[in-house]
């Protein structure tokens, strides 16, 4: 695939689709390598739009996310410790999820449920996950934290899966601590860690894959922690 390949306008119904649910002017184009092997998604395809995106698969599967309410999952393999393939999991409001992007990511019962999983389809292996997958993680940010602010101002509990967020606390599956009592956040072979005095853990440590919106939410805890 090259970078030609990303102007691919969008098929009639994506783009009556992305008009439907307001996500603007469509800018690219991403689709997987073409083979026999995975060849029901050789049609598949993620159409990145200014406030959203779209994405295809087999037997007329199309879905639309905006940026304003998706929530994201990003999952990274490692071979030998080195970075291999980016899995991402857009996720609406009614809890519909599917799997985009190199690699593999199997739910636990509790993790659907943490998060609020109701159905997962698995999406097409598209290419250049680096690309659209940060852009995708910086436009939610860009357009939810001044909501989710707002939010926490008015006294609102935000749920991230893993971890929930108020203005005065953040809630692991077991333990809470006040934000004032965080001073250090930092991560280990993929997993969140919150340290106060003395290097002690003062919330769960979790994996950041089964964080939605990861960027969101560290942004939010380096603006709150003490």
């Amino acid at each position: 695939m090259e970078e030609k390949d990303t102007y691919e306008q969008p098929t009639g119904e994506a783009a009556a689709l992305a008009a439907e649910r307001g996500l603007g002017p469509w800018s690219r184009t991403f689709r997987m390598k073409q083979s026999r092997l995975f060849g029901k998604h050789n049609a598949s395809r993620l159409y990145i739009h200014a406030n959203g995106a779209v994405v295809t698969g087999p037997e007329g599967f199309r879905a639309a996310y905006d940026w304003e309410t998706v929530r994201i999952l990003r999952y990274l393999s490692t071979r030998n410790g080195v970075p291999w393939d980016a899995r991402y999991t857009l996720l609406d409001p009614h809890g519909a999820a599917v799997n985009i992007g190199p690699g593999t990511r199997v739910f636990l019962k509790e993790e659907k449920q943490s998060l609020g999983i109701t159905s997962v389809v698995q999406g097409a292996l598209f290419l250049w996950p680096n690309v659209w997958g940060e852009h995708m993680m910086q436009a939610v940010t860009r357009t939810q934290l001044p909501k989710v602010l707002g939010a926490i101002e008015r006294g609102e509990t935000v749920n991230f899966g893993a971890y929930k967020v108020d203005r005065h606390v953040l809630a692991g599956r077991k333990h809470s601590a006040p934000w004032s009592a965080i001073t250090e956040i930092s991560s280990f072979s993929g997993t969140l860690i919150f340290n106060g005095s003395q290097k002690r853990t003062t919330v769960d440590s979790a994996p950041m894959e089964n964080i939605a919106n990861l960027d969101l939410f560290l942004q939010l805890c380096r603006r709150f922690k003490g």
